[in-house]
């Protein structure tokens, strides 16, 4: 028979953890929000709007989080984002799923003819399927006994985040809107994150940020 944790144990437990449970309380937050809002709106709640809205911000935003995490652990020899990514990476793609299983269900009823002519006619469109589809081996194979299996051929996979998460900024940045404010900071903290993945800056600062005072 189980017993619970002392109070002196669950302190140390998220004091060891609190980084897990920040992951899953950002990736929780959309569904709560969402769940809340209908609660309160009742039948005047806009269902399929705020659905396609706050997933597909949802996943740009935990995205480019788990794209952070590399960086931030390599340059200043955090181990905690590290352990935080995949929780990240793969609430990002579950909101990336139901924000593409909203288009295509909720707002086109699977109608293969509207989505043809979106894929044709709007490059948002196309661009956001490749990127689904980029992210989708990534999620399969994001477990410890995925990484066992393919072992060494499993970083080469993993590479087409850098394929993936930048296809889902084209797809942001493309969306016909007014304000572009959002989505060109997106492109521009994923081109920063990019180019502290090149070896030359990763060393050069991680010897700045290293180096006795």
């Amino acid at each position: 028979m189980q017993t619970e944790l002392p109070l002196s144990k669950r302190g140390q437990w998220l004091r060891d953890n609190w980084h897990r449970v920040l992951a899953h309380a950002a990736g929780l937050f959309t569904l709560t929000w969402l769940a809340f809002d209908y609660a309160v709106e009742g039948d005047s709640f806009t269902f399929n709007r705020k659905l396609m809205l706050r997933t597909g911000s949802a996943a740009m935003a935990l995205l480019a989080a788990s794209f952070a995490c590399t960086p931030l652990s390599r340059l200043f020899g955090w181990q905690k984002p590290v352990q935080m990514r995949r929780a990240l990476g793969l609430y990002g793609f579950f909101y990336a799923v139901l924000h593409v299983w909203n288009y295509a269900v909720l707002e086109n009823a699977l109608d293969p003819a509207l989505i043809w002519r979106d894929l044709q006619e709007r490059p948002a469109m196309s661009v956001g399927l490749l990127a689904l589809l980029a992210l989708i081996p990534l999620a399969a194979t994001s477990t410890r006994g995925w990484q066992q299996r393919l072992g060494k051929h499993w970083r080469t996979l993993h590479r087409l985040v850098y394929v993936a998460v930048p296809l889902g900024v084209g797809h942001y940045l493309l969306l016909e809107r007014d304000i572009l404010t959002l989505p060109v900071v997106y492109a521009v903290l994923i081109g920063v994150l990019l180019i502290l993945r090149l070896p030359a800056i990763r060393h050069a600062l991680k010897r700045f940020f290293n180096r006795s005072p």
